[in-house]
């Protein structure tokens, strides 16, 4: 594969590295997209409904923990809604549930379970912390880290809850408060892969491409990698121009149709100069000031599907919208 063919593509390269932000930022949408088509139709979806309320609790509960474990969210997010109508009031499958809907990308959804939970619960950690991460997937991390802080008061050693702290603060523009957050998330889980994401997708966040690579490759070499690790390391393998490897990575969790049409974005943002000049705008910003990503049309590929696969519980360290990983 020819590399950066043109004078404006090998131009982009000697770009301000903070500038990298804002094309983190337009990319990373374009990472999974399309990976979780549900296809149901209202006639299935019916059936599966008249289904499950056949199904005993002890067995739907069984089925939605495996859904969760098995990655299967579209199946999780309908054993916990199920569940979640037989028992509302119960605080942890409200908290489930609105994970699982977080993962299918439904997160005003998500936010209206822990909304209802909150009132019922408004001292439990799980719902705090839950009600955090949702906030902070809508775009709304301000409000997302003061649930987050509530709840890690109440669970010191619950390394989710740091990370997701992180990502709410990377979101606001708190860079260094947001990888200390990371650390003290490592810290509690050594060497996890999602946490590792996180951080690697924050020194992008800054500019740091190559500490940025280094970082994911560490999660990427984990067992328990997901693909969020994965597309993430080719996001930034892109940004560098490594684009064989990129496209290697792509195809790994893809279908081919995203694959191509998310590295022929790729290969457009970094052929366009006009970014280049809102990227030298970015890097005038002031330290902590949470950037703005240039407008850009998302590719065919990438319209409204926003339902990725997780390991379990992870938040984005990019602005929701490009929901790469929250725990």
């Amino acid at each position: 594969m020819k590399l950066f063919a043109d004078q404006t593509q090998r131009s982009a390269l000697r770009a301000p590295r903070s500038g990298w932000l804002a094309l983190a930022t337009l990319c990373s949408v374009i990472a999974l997209s399309g990976c979780a088509s549900t296809g149901t139709t209202p006639v299935a979806q019916a059936s599966k409904e008249a289904a499950q309320a056949r199904i005993d609790e002890p067995a739907l509960r069984n089925a939605a923990i495996e859904s969760t474990k098995t990655q299967d969210y579209v199946a999780a997010a309908a054993y916990w809604g199920a569940l979640y109508e037989r028992t509302p009031g119960d605080a942890t499958t409200a908290v489930h549930y609105s994970k699982a809907l977080r993962q299918i990308g439904s997160i005003e959804q998500s936010l209206t379970v822990m909304q209802r939970a909150r009132i019922k619960f408004p001292e439990n950690a799980e719902v705090l912390a839950e009600a955090g991460k949702a906030l902070t997937a809508s775009g709304r991390p301000d409000q997302g880290v003061a649930m987050l802080e509530a709840a890690a008061l109440q669970s010191p050693k619950d390394w989710s809850i740091r990370s997701a702290l992180g990502v709410a603060l990377d979101q606001m523009g708190r860079y260094d408060e947001a990888k200390g957050r990371y650390n003290e998330s490592l810290a509690l889980s050594p060497d996890n892969p999602s946490v590792l994401t996180n951080l690697g997708l924050s020194y992008a966040l800054t500019g740091d491409l190559d500490m940025a690579e280094r970082t994911l490759r560490k999660a990427v070499a984990d067992t328990r990698a997901d693909a969020y690790a994965r597309q993430n390391l080719a996001i930034v393998l892109g940004l560098k121009g490594n684009f064989d490897e990129a496209e290697r990575l792509a195809r790994a969790d893809l279908p081919a149709n995203v694959a191509d049409g998310n590295m022929a974005y790729l290969r457009s943002m970094l052929s366009q100069p006009a970014l280049w000049k809102q990227l030298e705008e970015l890097d005038r910003q002031p330290e902590g000031t949470a950037p703005a990503s240039p407008p850009a049309a998302k590719p065919a590929a990438a319209k409204e599907s926003h339902a990725f696969p997780e390991a379990e519980d992870q938040v984005s360290s990019l602005p929701p919208e490009t929901r790469v990983s929250i725990y």
